[in-house]
């Protein structure tokens, strides 16, 4: 440690205009006293990785820059179709979820991940239709879902999901005033609700903003610019929250400037979600396109009753290039990224199932290495009854979709 001290004094010397040769400087440290001469120094050593470079903005309550957490978060799961659905107060349920308890959060834990992305609806849990008041009993509610994860040390991304799409789809400036003061609303509730949790619990402004053009990005950019100010002025651990800030329809190219400004350096995240369609979504073929069930160089020209299902617009290189743009346009300057949702629709294949799993592992696998490789978090959408998890069981129902995944962690490293 002492080294360390030494060295940043040095440095900072020299940006200072140099040090002279039989100058005495003076450091204090650990309760002592001590002086040097440079013409006395016969080396400089710098110890530990970058990873125990103090942060550029220390705090012992939260301690970690955007970059410092992000680094943390190996391998995320959303637990989907739950606290989102807009179903009033059966919401977690009327997706075909059980009520999620600690054994649920727990099973996610023991299958490797560690960190957990909640989405959540917020607006049809007002207490009326005239006030932007959020009930206590979901407040509550929302808090012990989060508190199973703190307790098993998991990091914890909470939003305003779709939420009958009240911000998502009224990105206008027709709009603008009144989606601004529901923002406004509802994250001074949430923010100050929350204000205590440390650093593993991360706040997401929205969920996927429909935005076409520019008029429409300033709008959402504006929407964005409400949630970090409301947040920073709610008090608590919140003027240093690392927050999480969505692209426009959260699109892999990025292509508006939707980032508002955070009067702290270092502290925001940016959020795209994957999903080639054809291969990950659709569910009938179409006049412009068939569905596809097979996904990478491994798995290409395989036909079914005569129709080719291989997946050839998108590719590895595909992945290799828009993962790599995300690096250089945020990572590379400070800003991590979350790949907040990404699946593959499961389909019943017959006699090519187990090619189709495998596959799907295969993918999984590559969008998590690839993206850790250009320092991205990868956060699997996981819904009830068809994702990774058995909830009603609380045992794992597909191990070789989560064996692709967890390949996929062992494979990448994060740049930072």
């Amino acid at each position: 440690m002492r080294r360390f001290l030494f060295a940043f004094c040095f440095l900072i010397s020299l940006a200072l205009g140099g040090f002279a040769q039989d100058s005495v400087y003076v450091v204090k440290m650990d309760g002592a006293v001590f002086g040097f001469k440079i013409s006395e120094v016969q080396e400089i050593n710098f110890e530990g990785n970058k990873n125990e470079i103090p942060n550029v903005n220390p705090s012992d309550r939260m301690p970690s820059n955007a970059i410092r957490l992000a680094a943390k978060m190996n391998l995320g799961i959303n637990i989907g179709n739950t606290m989102e659905c807009p179903c009033g107060d059966n919401a977690e349920t009327c997706w075909g979820s059980p009520v999620i308890t600690q054994q649920i959060v727990d099973t996610y834990k023991n299958s490797g991940f560690n960190a957990i992305r909640i989405p959540v609806a917020w607006d049809n849990h007002r207490e009326s239709e005239s006030t932007f008041n959020i009930k206590a009993s979901w407040m509550n509610r929302v808090k012990e879902v989060v508190d199973y994860a703190i307790k098993d040390d998991l990091y914890v991304i909470i939003n305003i999901h779709w939420d009958n799409g009240w911000l998502e789809k009224h990105c206008t400036e027709d709009d603008k005033e009144a989606v601004n003061k529901e923002q406004a609303a509802l994250w001074k509730q949430i923010a100050t609700y929350f204000k205590d949790y440390d650093e593993h619990l991360l706040f997401a402004s929205a969920n996927e903003p429909a935005v076409d053009n520019e008029s429409q990005a300033a709008v959402l950019k504006s929407y964005h610019q409400t949630f970090v100010n409301t947040v920073r002025e709610s008090g608590g651990n919140n003027d240093l929250r690392c927050l999480v800030i969505q692209g426009a329809n959260t699109a892999a190219d990025a292509k508006y400037d939707v980032m508002p400004t955070d009067k702290i350096d270092g502290r925001l995240m940016f959020e795209f979600h994957y999903y080639p369609y054809t291969y990950c979504l659709m569910e009938q073929d179409a006049d412009w396109g068939n569905m596809h069930y097979f996904w990478g160089k491994n798995y290409q020209n395989i036909y079914i009753n005569g129709v080719n299902r291989s997946c050839s617009w998108h590719t590895e290189a595909t992945v290799d290039s828009e993962f790599s743009y995300l690096k250089s346009k945020f990572v590379d300057k400070g800003i991590p990224v979350i790949m907040g949702e990404f699946a593959a629709m499961n389909r019943d294949l017959g006699s090519n199932q187990q090619k189709f799993e495998e596959c799907r592992a295969y993918f999984y696998e590559y969008l998590v290495k690839v993206g850790k490789n250009n320092g991205i978090v990868p956060f699997l959408w996981d819904t009830p009854g068809t994702g990774i998890i058995d909830r009603d069981n609380c045992k794992v129902q597909n191990q070789t979709a989560l064996d692709g995944l967890l390949k996929g962690v062992n494979e990448g490293h994060y740049p930072f």
